[in-house]
Order: structure tokens, then sequence, then C-alpha cells
């Protein structure tokens, strides 16, 4: 049988670690499908081990306390949305999105990254929107507008 190889988070997730649990560095490396190194790079940073001596062990609560303190956060300004395929709050491309209705007070922007073309989108609020109208060249559109009726 063959094993697949084990994919690489590039933030580390939190969702499989047990908080009742004490972990082993390996362990704690397979949870969060990092390697050996990077956990053992996290307790020279900081993270609490129940043992000063070897083998060391890992508290389920500490490990998840300290990945979510360390988890990098990436604020979009008002006239940016988030691309997920560059990973960093970007400007559309060409300064135009599109706002699309959701709820009386809200809606989605969608907009083109000016890196890469993804498709981006991000929720706001009408009051932001009026904000970011002085940047951006915003097109409101009607939410049902991609359905046509057939022949």
């Amino acid at each position: 049988m063959h094993k697949r190889p084990a994919t690489r988070r590039r933030r580390p997730s939190a969702r499989r670690v047990k908080c009742h649990r004490s972990y082993t560095i390996d362990e704690a490396a397979r949870v969060t499908e990092f390697c050996k190194a990077t956990v053992r790079r996290w307790i020279k940073s900081g993270l609490p081990t129940v043992q000063t001596i070897r083998p060391y062990l890992i508290l389920g609560d500490s490990l998840i306390e300290f990945m979510r303190k360390n988890r990098p956060h990436q604020k979009c300004q008002p006239a940016e949305c988030f691309c997920f395929k560059c990973r960093v709050p970007r400007k559309p491309a060409l300064g135009m999105a599109d706002y699309i209705a959701i709820t009386g007070i809200g809606g989605n922007l969608r907009a083109i990254c000016e890196v890469c073309g993804t498709l981006m989108h991000k929720r706001i609020t009408l009051a932001v929107l009026g904000q970011i109208r002085g940047e951006l060249d915003v097109t409101v559109v009607d939410r049902n507008s991609h359905l046509e009726e057939g022949p």
C-alpha cells in the first residue's frame, strides 16, 4: 500500500489538538502536520512544556493557546480584499469592484486581484461601502443578475 505524502499547512491548525492530552514533540508534529524541528522552535520561542528534561511533554491546552496566540493576522484596509492565492491583502485590479447586496445593511464586495488575477470576496456594510467609494470604482450589481430565463 502506498502512503500518501503528508501535506503541509501554511498556518498551524489547532483544531486537531486535544486539550486534555499531552504530546511529545513527535506527536505534536504529527497532529499539527508540521515537522519536529518546527515544534522544537516553538518550544524555544515560548511554548510551555511540562518537564524541563527530555522527553518534553506539551499539554494540549498549552499547544492550542500557543498556536492561536502566534497565528499571523493580516488586516485588510477598507479598500482591500484578502487574496487566498497570494495569501495577503491586495487592492482590486484597476481600482474596480462589484458590490452585491445581501441584506439591507451589508453585502459582498467582489474584485479581481491586481497581482494574480484571482477573484476575491469581502463582506462589507453599507457604511464601509460609502467610505471606499472614493478609493474604488464600485458597481452595484443585482444579486440575481446572473440568472436568466431560457427559451
